[in-house]
């Protein structure tokens, strides 16, 4: 399916692509195109024959305000339509194109989605967007505000009402009108990368190119480092990964290439794993918090392989765990890593003794899950003057809910 119409934001109509394979995964891809980009621009029609030869489905769509027509997807003969475009139209065409794929396929797909350089900030400003299984971001933006002019030139564009910038490839001046920082002012927080990265529980991928002079490889390590997860660096390759426009050869450049099967691992990859390691991580810690003062004794080992029953980790797991710690890999929910610290609370009480090792170990350990410190440090006094009494769930979180308003 080439050149479908969709209606986007503000009810103007454009353009998407759909490819479905035969032998068909049940799992469709969006592709988010980029800043002054569309969706046959460079390579991205090899990236689709590369998904769906792998069993994907694959939508690429046009942002309805990118300044191409239904008659001229390519390139831009609509420059007012592209000087009213900004960040929020770019979700409600996420949205509508969410819409699409529900109307496209009855069997409720699960929607991955891969976005590139300002579409890689639009894919990540919807982690908490349901259907979504997984993200990758190619060369994503960090940060909006940053893509606004400063200072003078910001005085300048609210006097003028617009301000150009050249296309490199077309020459073009493309127009810019005020609107779109008004625009981004009224919606902030439904524009802020960095928290929804920080909030996010979805499985994402950061690939950035290490020569990347359009969206420096720093904004890749710092959503990197807000989703705690690696970034994938791909060497000698700048941020379109090796391709332009227009692209003449018949294969995708090698660097692309590299993108597309990073991705596909990703994307391919069970969650399980994950899962598996939050779960050794949890009990890692409660060993080591036992054995903080020296000894495991008997009823710790019991409430060890308790807690080991209740994740469902088997017991020769537990056994190997007693020798080598497992990766510290927290849960990004504050709920879970409370309910980790409430287990830690719990283990220290079992043994009817408060060791001054075990109590340093606690405070330590608050600091590693991320919790606020004065919560745990009235945790702990609330204990020390109540003896060996144990701790309810609701008090635990009445108290950490004081101290995170």
């Amino acid at each position: 399916m080439r050149n479908k119409i969709y209606t986007g934001a503000s009810n103007k109509k454009s353009l998407y692509d759909l490819s479905t394979p035969e032998e068909w995964n049940n799992k469709v891809i969006i592709f988010i195109h980029g800043y002054m980009g569309y969706k046959d621009w460079g390579c991205w029609n090899f990236v689709s024959d590369f998904f769906t030869k792998n069993n994907y489905a694959f939508l690429k769509y046009n942002i309805s305000h990118n300044g191409g027509t239904l008659s001229q997807p390519v390139d831009f003969n609509d420059l007012e339509s592209f000087a009213e475009n900004n960040y929020i139209k770019e979700i409600q065409d996420f949205e509508a194109i969410v819409r699409v794929v529900d109307s496209e396929f009855k069997s409720n797909p699960e929607i991955y989605v891969i976005g590139h350089s300002r579409g890689g900030g639009i894919a990540l400003l919807h982690s908490d967007f349901g259907r979504i299984k997984k993200i990758a971001s190619w060369a994503g933006i960090s940060n909006i505000s940053d893509r606004f002019p400063k200072g003078d030139l910001l005085d300048q564009w609210n006097k003028d009402g617009v301000y150009f910038r050249e296309n490199g490839r077309t020459k073009q001046k493309m127009p810019h009108n005020y609107s779109q920082y008004e625009n981004f002012l009224r919606y902030k927080d439904r524009l802020n990368i960095e928290n929804y990265c920080k909030n996010s529980t979805k499985p994402t991928l950061i690939i950035h190119g290490e020569n990347d002079q359009s969206v420096l490889i720093k904004e890749g390590e710092t959503i990197a480092e807000w989703l705690q997860t690696d970034l994938v660096r791909i060497p000698n390759t700048e941020h379109t990964f090796g391709t332009k426009q227009p692209y003449l050869q018949l294969k995708m450049p090698f660097a692309l290439k590299q993108t597309c099967e990073a991705t596909l691992i990703f994307f391919n990859q069970s969650t399980i794993n994950k899962q598996l390691k939050e779960k050794l991580s949890i009990l890692s810690e409660l060993i080591q918090l036992s054995k903080s003062d020296d000894k495991i004794e008997e009823i710790e080992m019991s409430f060890l392989r308790a807690i080991s029953m209740q994740l469902g980790v088997k017991e020769e797991q537990l056994g190997k765990l007693l020798d080598k710690p497992a990766e510290f890999s927290p849960n990004k929910s504050e709920m879970y890593r409370i309910v980790q610290f409430q287990r830690m609370i719990l283990m220290m009480n079992i043994d009817l003794e408060q060791s001054s090792k075990e109590v340093e170990f606690i405070k330590n350990a608050g600091v590693k899950l991320g919790l606020p410190h004065e919560a745990v440090n009235e945790v702990l006094k609330r204990m020390k003057t109540r003896g060996h009494t144990a701790m309810l769930p609701d008090e635990l979180i009445s108290i950490f809910k004081t101290f995170h308003n």
